[in-house]
């Protein structure tokens, strides 16, 4: 999370309101994202249904090992992100913005497909990098 003075390039406010949905209140949204001529299309979730999704598809992994690091490296990030949320909270920062947007599902489109195809991707990238969105309530 930044300060809205300190990342400005995100402060649209239909894309905060979206966010704040996801984020607060667990509302999953389908979206497509325009991102310098990429288009990626998924179901716009929160930072902990993020989180959550790749813990449990970290939990899938055949590899025991690799199953057991990467169980316990996205449980860590989980943790530190409620961790800032509360401490945020504490301090009553109502300025505060999302610098990343989450999506489960998600699926690059090309001009050589039509329609995205199903994926159980879990993407993440910076909101100040999207260049226009649509989505369906």
């Amino acid at each position: 999370m930044a300060k809205k003075e300190e990342n400005v390039s995100t402060d649209d406010a239909v894309m905060q309101m979206l966010l704040d949905l996801t984020d607060k209140d667990g509302v999953e949204i389908g979206i497509t994202l325009n991102i310098s001529g990429t288009v990626v299309a998924g179901t716009l979730v929160g930072p902990h249904t993020y989180y959550e999704g790749i813990i449990a598809s970290a939990d899938e992994v055949e590899n025991s090992t690799l199953k057991h690091v990467l169980h316990k490296k996205f449980t860590d990030l989980k943790e530190a992100y409620i961790s800032e949320r509360q401490e945020e909270e504490e301090k009553k920062k109502q300025d505060m913005i999302a610098t990343f947007i989450h999506l489960k599902d998600a699926a690059y489109i090309s001009a050589n497909t039509q329609s995205p195809i199903k994926s159980h991707a879990w993407w993440r990238g910076r909101i100040d990098s999207i260049d226009g969105f649509s989505f369906k309530l």
